[in-house]
């Protein structure tokens, strides 16, 4: 967060030379250190917060490999005349702990082509599918997303 706070300081003043990273410098410490004493925070929230960004990175690039699969799913079922869609609508729970992994990992199906959370109640999952194979994947509990958001709760 100093790092933060230090980044921030050089930006707002414009330019860069000794004088003014010095003072930066001594006011991203003297800022620091009342975070840490008065908004109970500490180096420890730094290290999560710096786990977790890696984490979302790892979380986009694996959501974005999602898509792309499901996008070429899709695409294969609206240019093939011998592919039959199979619409169902699938209730499912997951291992996730928090509301917060709850709601992105819904979210994250709305994404993919394919399929639409309908609703998310209490962890109970409701799942519109273009077929059996995307029903039968979100619900897997190896699922992918589902994997890399039970990372986020350790």
């Amino acid at each position: 967060m100093f790092l933060i706070y230090l980044l921030i300081w050089l930006i707002f003043s414009m330019r860069l030379n000794a004088q003014v990273a010095a003072v930066g410098v001594i006011i991203s410490v003297a800022v620091y250190v009342f975070t840490c004493r008065h908004m109970r925070y500490s180096p420890s929230t730094d290290l999560k917060l710096l786990r977790n960004l890696w984490l979302g990175i790892e979380y986009a690039l694996l959501l974005v490999w999602e898509c792309g699969k499901a996008t070429m799913a899709v695409f294969r079922v609206v240019f093939s005349r011998t592919i039959e869609i199979e619409p169902r609508i699938i209730y499912f729970r997951t291992n996730l702990k928090t509301d917060g992994t709850r709601v992105v990992l819904a979210n994250s199906i709305t994404l993919t082509p394919g399929s639409i959370t309908v609703a998310l109640n209490d962890g109970l999952f409701c799942v519109f599918c273009m077929n059996s194979k995307v029903a039968e994947d979100i619900k897997n509990p190896d699922f992918a997303l589902t994997r890399q958001l039970q990372k986020f709760e350790k």
